[in-house]
Formats: C-alpha cells, sequence, structure tokens
C-alpha cells in the first residue's frame, strides 16, 4: 500500500545514529514521509529542525516498547483518514559492547526488539482493520556478519574475534533473525522482509568505494564497511522508490551481505 510509486512512508528503529541516520538522512532528503521512533527525541530534532524537515515525525518512546513502536506504524497525518500504514520499516536498534566482560548492555536487546516490533504490527492491524486489510510491509532489519551457517562470510583471520568476542551479540542476532524469518508465515501479520549483514562496521565513509554483496547462502566477505555506506546502500536498494522499487525485489526475503 505505497502512497505512490517512488514516495513511501518509512518507519525507523534506532535511527539516531550509525546506520540508521546513514539511511534516515537520505530519505529524508529524497521526500519520503519518516516516522522515527527515539527514547531522546532531541537527537534528532537536532539534526533534523523541522522547518527544514516537514517529512519527519518523532515518535519518543523504547523499541522494545510495542505500543510505542506501533504509533510508528501509522501515519497520523494523512487528510483523509488519518491511518495509513506505513510502506517500509526499518529496524537498526543494538546494544553497547562492554569489553571487560564480552557482553552487551542488554544481551537481548535485538531479540526484545523485534518481538516488540512484530507484536505492533499485529497491534496496529488491530487498531485499523480496515486500513490495514491489505497492509503488508516490508521489514529491513541490520544484523552482522559472522553468523552464517550455510558458508563463511568473514575472512579467516576474524574468525576468532566474531566467534569469542562477539558471541553474546551475534546469539542476540541470531534470535532477533529467527523471530523475523519465522514470523513471516504468521497471516495474521501479512510481510515480507529483507536482513542485511554488514561486515566489521568502521567510522569513516568512502562513498567512492564499491559495495560488494552477496545473497542467501552466498554471502560477500570482506574485512569492513562503514556505517553510513551501509545506510546509503540500504536507502538505495531497500528503501528509494526507483531503483529499490525494481532491483530492491531481488532482496524481498532474502539475507544480504553487504562489505567493501
Amino acid at each position: 500500500m505505497a502512497s505512490s510509486s517512488t514516495t513511501k512512508t518509512i518507519a525507523f528503529m534506532g535511527a539516531s545514529g550509525g546506520i540508521g541516520l546513514g539511511a534516515l538522512t537520505r530519505a529524508l532528503g529524497a521526500g519520503h514521509k519518516c516516522i522515527a521512533l527515539c527514547r531522546t527525541p532531541s537527537k534528532l530534532a537536532d539534526k533534523f529542525p523541522s522547518d527544514k524537515y516537514p517529512n519527519l515525525r518523532v515518535v519518543q518512546g523504547n523499541a522494545h516498547d510495542s505500543a510505542a513502536v506501533a504509533q510508528c506504524l501509522v501515519d497520523g497525518t494523512t487528510p483523509v483518514d488519518g491511518t495509513t500504514p506505513v510502506d517500509v520499516v526499518v529496524s537498526t536498534i543494538g546494544g553497547v559492547l562492554k569489553l571487560s566482560c564480552m557482553t552487551l548492555d542488554d544481551p537481548h536487546v535485538c531479540e526484545k526488539g523485534m518481538a516488540a516490533l512484530l507484536e505492533a504490527v499485529s497491534l496496529a492491524r488491530r487498531q485499523h482493520p480496515l486500513t490495514a486489510r491489505q497492509w503488508r510491509p516490508r521489514i529491513n532489519v541490520v544484523s552482522t556478519c559472522g553468523i552464517s551457517p550455510a558458508a563463511r562470510d568473514v575472512p579467516i583471520l576474524f574468525v576468532p574475534m566474531y566467534k569469542l568476542m562477539l558471541r553474546v551479540p551475534h546469539a542476540d542476532k541470531i534470535a532477533m533473525e529467527s523471530l523475523l524469518t519465522n514470523g513471516a508465515g504468521d497471516r495474521n501479520r501479512g510481510y515480507t522482509y529483507s536482513i542485511v549483514r554488514p561486515s566489521f562496521l568502521v567510522d569513516e565513509p568512502q562513498p567512492q568505494r564499491e559495495i560488494r554483496v552477496g545473497l542467501g547462502d552466498a554471502p560477500a566477505v570482506g574485512y569492513v564497511i562503514s556505517r553510513d555506506d551501509a545506510g546509503r546502500w540500504i536507502y538505495e536498494n531497500l528503501l528509494d522508490g526507483g531503483k529499490a522499487g525494481e532491483e530492491g525485489r531481488r532482496y524481498e526475503n532474502m539475507i544480504a551481505t553487504i562489505t567493501w
């Protein structure tokens, strides 16, 4: 139920920094209507003042609260009925790695976030049954490489780090992916998905570098990619009304590994 062939309404979870911010910035710049959930709205309001970005609505709340998430899944500014559901959801939430004990500040941050998001989809359907009858959003989530059961998706030199240092966050990502893929068969929810597994994330963007992509059981193997370039790839291939509408279909219900 897209608002037009090129303009979308997009819900963002975790867009105050990193990959999510990179995707949100480009979506706003292209004129898409964006709804972002943020525990501290000023983090986004300071970057995107309302007089310059009227196409952004910031909702205060926690990504683990399904009721707050559900508020982001419906565009309440639609003049006709006020209950137009979003076309796309982007979730880039994550925890803070505590190197001293090799764990996260919340070891189940992504798993709980996905459970809340899927419950929010069901909640939005119950709250707006007429509008949501044909609603089939695309849920795009950021996961991680290093967890593929089919093939090695990280360089050999990185294997010890991924298997030991990142064991806890990887278990969380696996649980998140499982909830998403298993829930796609639930007729009461009715969504499609794309899972993006970037290689090790760095800060410095290099937009001139080629981003290599692997699908499913044939992952692309690489060392690093920047957060902003990963966000750019997500926007261009999964959100943009032009390229994502055509080429993006190849990523429907698929896992994409991206790296430099």
